[in-house]
């Protein structure tokens, strides 16, 4: 019974130091880990500093952003399709707009001659990384919605003019589709709005009101922020035909959503430094003066 005893308490004391070992060993992993985390997330920000990184990068350049599908992730595809975009933006001046900015494209195609056609509509959608980046203006033109869809990069695009620099409460307008037509009216005479080089864009807080549905989605669903008593306006058979649910509850399950749909500071901070690269070269070279990276709100 005594030897028994302390075989036992030699199994305890080596159980107990085993595991403080292993505590001590996960602890100082732990530790490492933070400090590598710490010393990268500072290294980030110095770099972001000393490029005068833009806050709002993936608004201003949705087409620089990665793709949301990991598997069109290709770097060397990247790396070409950021250069041939930069090379695009030196012969058409691209400006800085936002969706629910009002934006003016005049275009040429071979059967117009040499005549141009100019479109003036607000800046619904933007989608698309890349070369296939595209933008969507919508305009209400004698009753009628209108909706053009632009490939960023096509040169048949001569001219693109913001007209008036604004955000809205949502980054998709598709609804604008059934609302009514004065939210969707601009005149296409308008003359530009200025705005003040360094102050913040502004956002227009407007709410619409939807026509009397069916509608071509089901916006009391989907809950856009732009949108005044969706839910309240259905009629009482769709009340009774489903129920209100949230189609992206499963969302907060998905731990990766904000990596794989957003952007990343080090990925924003790697084009920052190409886009300046290639303007330092294109001026020192004497070929142009034009900027690509630049910003309304952090201009000085």
């Amino acid at each position: 019974a005594a030897m028994r005893s302390a075989v036992l308490a030699a199994r305890r004391a080596a159980t107990a130091v085993t595991a403080a070992a292993a505590a001590s060993t996960t602890s100082g992993q732990t530790t490492a880990a933070a400090v590598a985390n710490a010393g990268e997330t500072a290294s980030l920000r110095a770099r972001a500093k000393a490029l005068k990184h833009i806050d709002e990068f993936p608004e201003i350049y949705p087409d620089f952003v990665q793709s949301p599908v990991w598997n069109r992730r290709v770097p060397l595809k990247e790396a070409l399709e950021r250069t041939d975009m930069l090379e695009r933006r030196m012969q058409l001046d691209v400006p800085e707009f936002y969706v629910g900015s009002i934006v003016a494209v005049t275009t040429t195609a071979a059967y117009l001659g040499a005549k141009e056609h100019r479109f003036v509509g607000i800046c619904i959608r933007r989608e698309k990384p890349g070369l296939l980046h595209q933008f969507t203006l919508r305009n209400v033109i004698d009753g009628q919605g209108v909706e053009v869809m632009y490939e960023l990069y096509n040169p048949t695009i001569r001219k693109i003019e913001t007209l008036k620099l604004e955000k809205r409460l949502d980054s998709d307008l598709s609804y604008l589709i059934d609302a009514h037509p004065e939210y969707s009216t601009v005149d296409p005479h308008m003359e530009p709005v200025a705005h003040p080089a360094g102050t913040p864009v502004p956002l227009n807080p407007l709410k619409v009101r939807l026509r009397p549905p069916p509608w071509t989605r089901r916006w009391e669903v989907m809950g856009p922020a732009g949108v005044a008593n969706a839910w309240e306006d259905a009629t009482p058979w769709f009340k009774r035909k489903f129920h209100k649910t949230k189609v992206n509850d499963y969302e907060k399950y998905d731990l990766v959503a904000a990596y794989r749909t957003g952007s990343s500071l080090e990925h924003e901070l790697k084009v920052e430094e190409e886009m300046q690269e290639f303007e330092r070269q294109r001026h020192a070279a004497g070929l142009t003066r034009r900027r690509i990276f630049r910003s309304a709100a952090a201009a000085k």
